[in-house]
């Protein structure tokens, strides 16, 4: 993609009446606002993310500001959605999600912290995105799978199709790139969302990156996952995405029109499931206990008392509901099932200790056992329920079966449901500050194209306003996250800690602080090496300077950072 020189959008400037501030909208959302602070890091993110994938030919940045806005916004929406409902995401749900994080990628538990900061990330941002991810899962369960309808005849007839005689079936990995269109578009709507389509669909037969379109294009959810929708087999997708199916990895269809838009589908992997071997039938029964523990340690007194209660439990036991059962087990049983009533769930032969199974399975259902003793101490035993399990039968394969239906239905309401979302909200886009780039192109023995040199200038600039929010906004950490391990402080300072010091200081006891940047001019004296030189203002309650300063950047994989820092007042 060619980037021309452009007015950066949602970076910064300033006229030179009015210096621009932390806090510049780049729009309200309903009730909340979204700020182009915001969107410069998303949009920095995202730079990093195409870099890292191999990216040479990066998209301007107009084009990665409106991708990230739109996904501030989008995000936002759901968010606004979970508030309604007054969802939340508790403490053990974020230790789970982020051991799940750590044992998909080979982590020790603990390890994901020291991987995110080793990167150059923040541990406590990484930990809000994904407690968001969690909160907007809770939401898409509510508003989207809840409603999800599947039919017994539905049910009944992928048995039928595909299970009821077991044979090796093919599974692909799809990923999606997905353009909404309005409800009721109008022939030009759907005209230009057609036209957009078809246009990356040109870009990846050209040998585009598809994961770097679904950063810049795709409007579906998942693009957070790098579009990828899931495992897919025939009769687990949608009957419009089904072509996908019968393609090879890495082929892509042709644009596919859904009610909530246009697709384009990647297949990105492949699997065979083997047939399931013909399971063995066998009976099952669904009780629960009270257990009554005896200490190693009691004497022949204390072991006849703990008898002679479980046998007083087990008489007093006889005859009653399974809701009395339980709500004595509750109040009595030692075990770690007594918080649900002694429930120990379904279970077969084998799963037990024999003493324990064998008076189970010779209760009959709504029956209660005498004192069963095992090595975990003294039970009375209820029987809820029995029943005989044949593991390739219709019922045995109804919860999967309705599992896999329900995402199919997902697969074409998801889309429509975030697309509404944006519909019905109240969106109104603000101006972010913007700065006009003179672009000091290299000499030509340097070799490189022009167009190389306008990609790095998006990330430089980016890295440049992302300092000075930083400093305005007073966010230490942030600021000096700007600078590089290798930073030159300068004679006045013996160290970088010292440096730092002096700059915590200077910059935590203003109570405002306000910064403008103008004339900036890059240059690129060496591979891998920035200088970028401007006219900044600053301005706190009691002081106020304008100098011309210089700032000397050296790429790394974390993005552009400051080694040198040199000014001079104008003369």
């Amino acid at each position: 993609m060619h980037v021309p020189v452009f007015l950066i959008s949602l970076l910064f400037l300033v006229s030179p009446a009015r210096a621009e501030t932390i806090d510049a909208i780049a729009a309200v959302v309903d009730n909340n606002v979204i700020t182009c602070y915001e969107v410069a890091k998303d949009t920095q993110e995202m730079l990093l993310q195409l870099r890292q994938s191999g990216e040479k030919n990066l998209p301007s940045a107009e084009e990665l500001n409106r991708r990230s806005l739109d996904a501030r916004i989008m995000n936002t929406l759901q968010l606004e959605e979970a508030q309604k409902l007054e969802l939340s995401v508790n403490p053990e749900e974020m230790g789970n999600a982020i051991r799940d994080i750590e044992s998909k990628n080979g982590m020790s538990p603990g390890q994901l912290e020291q991987v995110v900061n080793q990167q150059g990330g923040n541990f406590d941002d990484f930990k809000e995105k994904i407690h968001d991810q969690l909160l907007i899962g809770k939401v898409i369960n509510i508003a989207v799978r809840s409603k999800v309808q599947v039919s017994e005849e539905a049910i009944s007839e992928y048995y039928r199709k595909y299970l009821a005689v077991a044979k090796p079936r093919r599974e692909v990995q799809v990923a999606q790139i997905f353009l909404t269109i309005p409800p009721e578009p109008t022939p030009q709507q759907l005209a230009k969302v057609r036209a957009r389509i078809r246009d990356i669909h040109h870009q990846l037969e050209q040998g585009k990156e598809f994961s770097q379109l679904v950063a810049l294009y795709s409007e579906s959810p998942d693009r957070q996952q790098q579009g990828i929708m899931g495992w897919f087999m025939e009769g687990g997708i949608s009957q419009r995405f089904a072509p996908a199916l019968d393609l090879a990895v890495n082929e892509i269809t042709d644009p596919i029109r859904s009610p909530s838009g246009f697709h384009i589908l990647k297949v990105i992997n492949e699997r065979w499931k083997e047939a399931k071997s013909v399971g063995v039938s066998h009976d099952e029964i669904h009780a629960r206990h009270i257990l009554l523990q005896i200490p190693s340690t009691a004497d022949e007194a204390t072991r006849e008392k703990i008898y002679q209660r479980a046998r007083t439990i087990a008489d007093d036991m006889q005859g009653v509901s399974d809701k009395a059962f339980s709500i004595r087990a509750t109040e009595a049983s030692q075990g770690p099932s007594a918080t649900t009533g002694g429930d120990l769930g379904w279970f077969k032969k084998g799963a037990m200790v024999a003493s324990f199974e064998k008076a189970a399975f010779a209760l009959q259902a709504g029956e209660t056992s005498g004192v069963v003793e095992t090595n975990f101490g003294l039970h009375i035993i209820r029987v809820v329920e029995k029943r005989h399990v044949d593991p390739n039968s219709l019922e045995s394969n109804r919860d999967q079966i309705q599992s896999i239906l329900s995402n199919v239905a997902i697969q074409d309401q998801l889309p429509r449901w975030t697309a509404s979302l944006k519909a019905n909200a109240t969106v109104h886009y603000k101006n972010c500050p913007s700065i006009t780039i003179n672009v000091n192109l290299p000499r030509p023995e340097q070799q490189a194209s022009r167009q190389s040199i306008e990609s790095m200038d998006i990330a430089v600039k980016i890295a440049l306003e992302l300092w000075r929010q930083a400093w305005v906004k007073q966010d230490l950490k942030a600021y000096f996250a700007a600078y590089s391990d290798d930073f030159v402080p300068g004679q006045k300072f013996n160290s970088i800690e010292a440096w730092k010091t002096s700059r915590r200081m200077r910059i935590g006891n203003k109570k405002n602080i306000e910064i403008s940047v103008q004339n900036v001019e890059i240059s690129y004296p060496q591979d891998n090496q920035a200088r970028v030189i401007f006219t900044q203002k600053y301005t706190s309650p009691r002081f106020s300077q304008t100098d011309t300063k210089q700032l000397q950047l050296q790429r790394s994989e974390s993005g552009w950072k400051i080694t040198r820092e040199l000014s001079a007042l104008p003369q």
